[in-house]
């Protein structure tokens, strides 16, 4: 019997938990793992009960794990450079370590900059696509998530599990109409990807790691454009920026 393929979704959260859950429920695929990557803000750590929850009871056979960065939020190039290096790691986890065949990436949460800076990572590492959640109803969306935001913050305060599924099932249809909407009220838009050759970005990387200096002019100048050299007098050496930039893969 063939072996069943494994469909990993990686996810940030911002404070709209349900682009999440519908990201799931509307992949395309059968999805095995859901990665979800929160900041340290109650609010957003809230979000995150709330979809483990949720999915706990709707879609139990997926394994969640969640993936929580070291501050409340990404808000400068430093944090930011700390999300891209969760980034790589998980990527490579869930293709290594999960045995995932498809790697997804769900960029409707979480800040701007961390949806964009996933989307080019996954770019780079050759994800299997890269969706957005298009909401045709984000007024309704809205008040339905600040209509429950007191029972969200209670499941957060709760002690167990299992008196967050409880308090969950004392209004599970309304959760999961906010959860899992009907799939007529939002749109999967699929951003367009493009492979990229492993073995150059591999070697590339190698190159700025041991000897900027053997790189073609060319990748030079467009290195030095992009913040990762910077140009003295006689010859290119790795920023600051491109150091930190080049230990996330490395």
């Amino acid at each position: 019997m063939p072996k069943k393929q494994k469909t990993a979704i990686i996810a940030p959260l911002g404070l709209s938990p349900p682009v999440i859950t519908a990201g799931t429920d509307s992949a395309g695929f059968r999805v095995s793992d859901l990665v979800i990557i929160a900041t340290k803000d109650p609010a957003v750590l809230g979000g995150l009960d709330l979809i483990k929850v949720g999915m706990s009871i709707r879609a139990p056979k997926v394994q969640i794990r969640e993936e929580i960065l070291p501050f409340d939020d990404v808000t400068t190039t430093a944090d930011n450079l700390t999300f891209m290096e969760r980034v790589v790691k998980i990527i490579r986890e869930e293709r290594v370590d999960a045995g995932c065949d498809r790697i997804l990436l769900n960029v409707a949460g979480g800040r701007k900059n961390m949806c964009i800076t996933l989307a080019l990572i996954g770019q780079l590492m050759n994800a299997d696509g890269i969706f957005h959640i298009g909401n045709r109803s984000i007024s309704l969306f809205n008040q339905n998530l600040e209509r429950l935001r007191s029972d969200i913050g209670r499941i957060h305060a709760a002690k167990s599990f299992d008196e967050k599924q409880a308090i969950y099932r004392e209004k599970e249809k309304e959760f999961n109409h906010l959860l899992f909407p009907p799939k007529s009220e939002y749109d999967i838009v699929k951003l367009p990807t493009f492979p990229v050759d492993q073995d150059y970005v591999s070697g590339l990387l190698v190159a700025l790691r041991e000897d900027p200096g053997a790189l073609l002019r060319s990748e030079k100048v467009i290195l030095e454009r992009h913040g990762i050299l910077e140009k003295g007098k006689s010859h290119y050496y790795i920023s600051d920026y491109g150091q930190r930039f080049l230990d996330a893969f490395i």
